[in-house]
């Protein structure tokens, strides 16, 4: 899919505000609520968008965010390792990179046992991942992450 000017507009206002109104976003271009409405709908129908509401991190007490980097045993097999862990309970993002690792993932977790849970369980179940590398975020700036 490829977006047009207009459609560029609407994802940046409803980026600065989700909960701004189809006919808020009508107003500021100049267009519609029908077209407005119209194209939310295929944006979010094609995959491209989805709207949700985001939290802060370091305003939940009890959850710590953990990025960790994955090493996997075969190429052929990275992608559907990925898909794998993108399916489970805490993860929030996974990435194919290059680099040191063959897989980046962030995930949410309890603060006192939730690592070791996360690693020694529902991840430990999945084959062909080599090794990993945990990164414990202490502080994060900027970061808003979808809800539990």
């Amino acid at each position: 899919m490829s977006l047009d000017d207009t459609d560029k507009k609407i994802v940046g206002l409803l980026w600065e505000n989700g909960r701004a109104t189809n006919n808020d976003i009508a107003k500021k271009l100049s267009i519609s609520e029908g077209t407005v409405r119209n194209r939310i709908k295929k944006l979010e129908s094609s995959g491209f968008m989805k709207i949700s509401g985001l939290i802060n991190p370091d305003k939940v007490p009890d959850k710590q965010l953990v990025f960790l980097g994955i090493k996997v045993a075969l190429s052929k097999d990275l992608a559907a390792t990925a898909e794998k862990i993108a399916k489970l309970n805490n993860v929030k993002s996974v990435y194919i990179s290059t680099g040191r690792y063959d897989i980046v993932v962030e995930a949410w977790v309890d603060v006192k046992y939730g690592l070791i849970n996360f690693l020694s369980g529902s991840l430990a179940s999945i084959t062909g991942i080599v090794s990993t590398e945990s990164f414990l975020i202490m502080k994060s700036f900027n970061r808003w992450l979808p809800g539990f």
